[in-house]
C-alpha cells in the first residue's frame, strides 16, 4: 500500500489525478461498448423494371423516403438546367488552328479540298478512311521565316562646321594694329619673314593654334606648348593678347609684335561641297613654309575642320614616312 500511496501523492502533487481517473474509467467502459450488437443494415430497395418510367427512390436509415417514384403524369413542369448537354467521358477536342491566307491557298491545291480534284465519287479512298470515301488530311505548312531586314543607310550629316579667326596684329612701334580675318596657314607678318603661322582651331573649337618661330620669345596670355622654355606652338583664346619679341643671333631684340585674338567664329553649312571648298582654302605661302620645316606634331582634320595633336606613336610613324618620301612633309596640312 505504501507504493500506491506514493503514486497517488505524486499524481496529486502534479495535478494528474483527474487524468488518471478518466483513463481508468475508459479502460473499464471500452469492453462493454464493444460487446453491444450493431443495428441491422436496412435492405436496399429493389431496382425498378426496365420499361417503367419512374425515378429511383432512396430510403433513409430512419425509414423516411428521401426520393419517391414519379410517373409521367405526376411531372407538372420541365426541369431546366444551365449549359448544353455534354458527355463527361468524351475526350476534349483539339484546338483549331487559325486559318491563314497561305494555308487556304495550299488547302485549295490539295486533292479533296474545295475547288480541287474530289477524292470521293469513284476515286480511291485515302488510307485510314472508311466507307470508300477518302478525306485528305490538311497540308502541313512549313514555318516561314521573316525576310532579313537590311540596316538603314547612314544618314548624311545635316551640318558642317566652318571656322573663321579675327585678330589684330602689327608692330608695337606702329601707331595702330591691323584688323585681319586670318585664313588657315596664314604666315605673320609676311611670307618672306614669318614669325607665326596660323594652323587652325583646336579640338575644343575655342582655341587658335599658332606655330612659333625658333628666334621668337612670346609673352602674354597665351599657352606655350610643350613648355614655356620650349615654345613650339602658342594657343590663344578669345580676348587673349600676346607679345612676340624677335631676337637675332646674339639674343638682342630687334622687333616686337602684338597679337590680339578678337573672335573665333563658328558657322555651319548644309552643303558638303561648300564645306570642303572652305576647308581646303589655305595660304599657299604658309603651306610652303611648313613643308620646309618638316613634319608637324599637329594634323588638320578636314572632316571636323579642326586641328588635333598627334600622339607619340602616330608622330613617330609620320616622321618615318616622311623620311622615306621626298613629297609633302606637311603631315596633313
Amino acid at each position: 500500500m505504501s507504493h500506491l500511496e506514493a503514486v497517488r501523492r505524486e499524481l496529486v502533487q502534479r495535478r494528474l489525478l483527474p487524468v488518471a481517473i478518466l483513463l481508468l474509467v475508459a479502460l473499464v467502459a471500452i469492453p462493454f461498448v464493444l460487446a453491444e450488437d450493431p443495428e441491422p443494415i436496412a435492405p436496399a430497395a429493389p431496382a425498378p423494371a426496365a420499361g417503367a418510367d419512374a425515378t429511383l427512390t432512396a430510403t433513409a436509415p430512419s425509414g423516411e423516403s428521401v426520393v419517391s417514384l414519379t410517373t409521367d403524369g405526376e411531372r407538372t413542369e420541365r426541369r431546366r438546367v444551365l449549359g448544353a448537354r455534354k458527355n463527361p467521358f468524351e475526350p476534349a477536342k483539339a484546338p483549331r488552328a487559325a486559318a491563314t491566307p497561305e494555308s487556304d491557298a495550299t488547302a485549295a491545291q490539295e486533292p479533296g479540298a474545295g475547288g480541287g480534284t474530289p477524292s470521293s465519287g469513284g476515286g480511291t479512298a485515302s488510307p485510314g478512311s472508311s466507307g470508300g470515301t477518302g478525306t485528305t488530311p490538311p497540308a502541313m505548312i512549313a514555318p516561314t521565316t521573316p525576310p532579313a531586314t537590311e540596316a538603314p543607310p547612314e544618314r548624311p550629316r545635316l551640318s558642317y562646321e566652318l571656322y573663321s579667326l579675327t585678330v589684330r596684329f602689327g608692330d608695337t612701334s606702329a601707331g595702330s594694329l591691323d584688323r585681319l580675318n586670318l585664313p588657315r596657314l596664314k604666315p605673320l607678318p609676311s611670307a618672306e619673314d614669318p614669325i607665326l603661322i596660323y594652323l587652325g582651331v583646336g579640338e575644343d573649337e575655342k582655341t587658335a593654334v599658332f606655330i612659333v618661330d625658333a628666334n621668337v620669345e612670346p609673352q602674354g596670355d597665351g599657352t606655350c606648348k610643350p613648355s614655356p622654355a620650349n615654345c613650339e606652338t602658342i594657343h590663344l583664346r578669345k580676348g587673349d593678347t600676346e607679345f612676340f619679341d624677335v631676337t637675332d643671333e646674339a639674343g638682342e631684340v630687334t622687333a616686337q609684335y602684338q597679337l590680339d585674338l578678337l573672335d573665333v567664329k563658328r558657322t555651319t553649312t548644309a552643303s558638303a561641297s561648300e564645306a570642303k571648298a572652305a576647308r581646303s582654302r589655305a595660304s599657299k605661302a604658309g603651306r610652303r613654309e611648313l613643308r620646309a620645316r618638316g613634319p608637324l606634331r599637329y594634323r588638320y582634320d578636314a572632316e571636323s575642320g579642326t586641328v588635333r595633336k598627334l600622339d607619340a606613336k602616330a608622330f613617330k610613324a609620320l616622321v618615318a614616312k616622311t623620311a622615306k618620301a621626298t613629297g609633302s612633309l606637311l603631315g596633313g596640312f
